[in-house]
């Protein structure tokens, strides 16, 4: 029978005679490992630990033989590893190890907060829509193609309900404002410019970036106030003096650069309260928002 020992090469060393399962050089590398991670507080030690007793089946500490039972068995060909710390930290980080998105407590930390931030953020739309002449049944101009007349024309549209789902801190609420109209029936529209309820001389602020990958840009914010913003339990704010005059005015909507939405009529009627599935910051948007960072992404 041949002997096929001299044609099978490490792929670790390199060297013929033996493959990367049984590598010497490797297990002294996980020991090297084991002990240079020991006191850290990520996953790295445990790892390197485990996979150098499991080769050499010698306890790391004392250097005595230990039996098969005592050495915790590996998911064969599979490493836990969690897709959100994946994400957010690089692909085969070490902290991603250990765990998955189901237990990872970075990740409820993350979205507890974001829930608590957009649940304050739709807390204060509400009350400065109504209290700044956006109230259910205000008309608004809606600027929008007509295909009858194969022009842009400015319609006049009556403000039916606000989709909550849409109200979020890191985007523009592009479709929050639903109306209707007589010749373009259902119309979706941005939320305009509002008064801070809280903070004189304020308006309400949006992150305004939708992406996913901005949501660590957004969680650094200062929230003291600094560079003209505060991210403080969603109450973020902003102050710019040549909007003072135009925030909070009955009679003028300066959405999408400066007015191409004009409020016709104010009303003073208050929207309903918010519903129950949208008051504590949660929606379809915000899940959709998260699950592009919790998905399982491939090994490169």
């Amino acid at each position: 029978m041949p002997n096929y020992s001299d044609t099978v090469r490490c792929s670790y060393c390199g060297h013929r005679g033996h493959n990367k399962a049984s590598c010497e050089h490797l297990t002294e590398r996980y020991k090297e490992l084991a002990i240079e991670y020991k006191g850290s507080n990520d996953h790295s030690h445990s790892f390197y630990r485990r996979e150098y007793e499991r080769r050499s089946k010698l306890n790391l500490d004392t250097g005595k033989p230990i039996s098969k039972k005592d050495i915790k068995p590996r998911r064969k060909n599979k490493q836990a590893t969690c897709s959100y710390c994946n994400y957010v930290k690089g692909d085969d980080s070490v902290e991603a190890w250990g765990h998955t998105r189901r237990t990872c407590s970075q990740l409820k930390e993350d979205k507890a907060w974001l829930l608590a931030v957009n649940a304050q953020h739709r807390k204060n739309v509400h009350t400065a829509l109504s209290r700044d002449g956006y109230g259910k049944g205000f008309m608004l101009g809606v600027h929008a193609w007509d295909s009858d007349c194969h022009e842009w024309a400015t319609r006049i549209s009556i403000a039916t309900k606000i989709d909550w789902n849409e109200v979020n801190v890191f985007d523009n609420g592009e479709d929050a404002i639903v109306s209707r109209s007589p010749t373009q029936s259902i119309v979706k529209s941005p939320l305009p410019y509002l008064r801070h309820p809280e903070i004189d001389g304020a308006w309400i602020k949006r992150f305004s970036s939708p992406s996913p990958e901005s949501f660590w840009r957004m969680k650094e914010f200062q929230t003291d106030g600094s560079n003209g913003a505060a991210f403080d339990s969603g109450r973020w704010w902003g102050v710019s003096k040549d909007r003072d005059y135009r925030i909070g005015t009955k009679g003028y909507d300066p959405t999408q650069g400066g007015g191409a939405n004009t409020a016709y009529s104010a009303s003073g009627s208050a929207w309903g309260e918010i519903p129950a599935e949208y008051a504590n910051g949660d929606g379809k948007y915000v899940k959709e928002y998260f699950k592009s960072m919790t998905a399982k992404r491939s090994r490169r």
